[in-house]
């Protein structure tokens, strides 16, 4: 956790945006360092969605380099989208996406520690992720783009994705992806 911590306040620096310590502010006070990141998959733990957030990011500066598909530096987007592509999964309207799975018998489920809030409405954690941001800092067209379609074809508006697809969403995708299916599964 301490790497985490340590290597968010180091990206974050790269954030110039106004509003920025508001919504780190608003980070602290939505429990978003301490959310888990999924109910039962990777990293369903305490401070799960923190470290997916800065495996995401870097894993995408890192895919940037590597791939050189940006004509300007790119390094405040890649940070804002990776970072806060799944804000939304943290707190949205002052609940929490996830809560404890408590059993009949009083514990935590150790198969699937968490559940879905059923006192919060459903909202697409992409979606609450763009409201949350914008109340902060100001999205461009290609952050706004690749934060929705993060989960690629793999939702229901991913149809609308296809043929659209972007760099900036691309390597949002893929390191998401990487990050939760190879990176997070091994770290279990």
């Amino acid at each position: 956790m301490e790497y985490s911590t340590n290597r968010f306040k180091e990206l974050v620096e790269n954030v110039k945006r106004e509003g920025k310590e508001n919504l780190i502010e608003h980070l602290k006070a939505s429990g978003y360092f301490n959310a888990p990141c999924s109910s039962q998959y990777h990293l369903a733990e305490e401070s799960g969605l923190f470290k997916h957030s800065v495996n995401v990011t870097d894993l995408m500066l890192d895919m940037a380099d590597l791939l050189n598909c940006f004509e300007e530096d790119m390094t405040e987007s890649i940070v804002i989208c990776g970072l806060f592509h799944d804000l939304g999964k943290a707190n949205y309207y002052d609940k929490p996406n996830y809560v404890e799975n408590i059993l009949k018998n009083g514990k935590v489920s150790a198969a699937k520690p968490y559940t879905t809030n059923k006192d919060r409405l459903y909202v697409p954690h992409e979606i609450a992720s763009i409201h949350i941001l914008s109340q902060f800092i100001k999205l461009t067209e290609e952050e706004t783009f690749a934060i929705l379609y993060h989960n690629g074809l793999y939702t229901s508006t991913g149809y609308s994705l296809k043929g659209n697809e972007r760099p900036l969403q691309m390597i949002l995708h893929f390191a998401d992806l990487w990050s939760s299916r190879v990176l997070e599964r091994e770290e279990e």
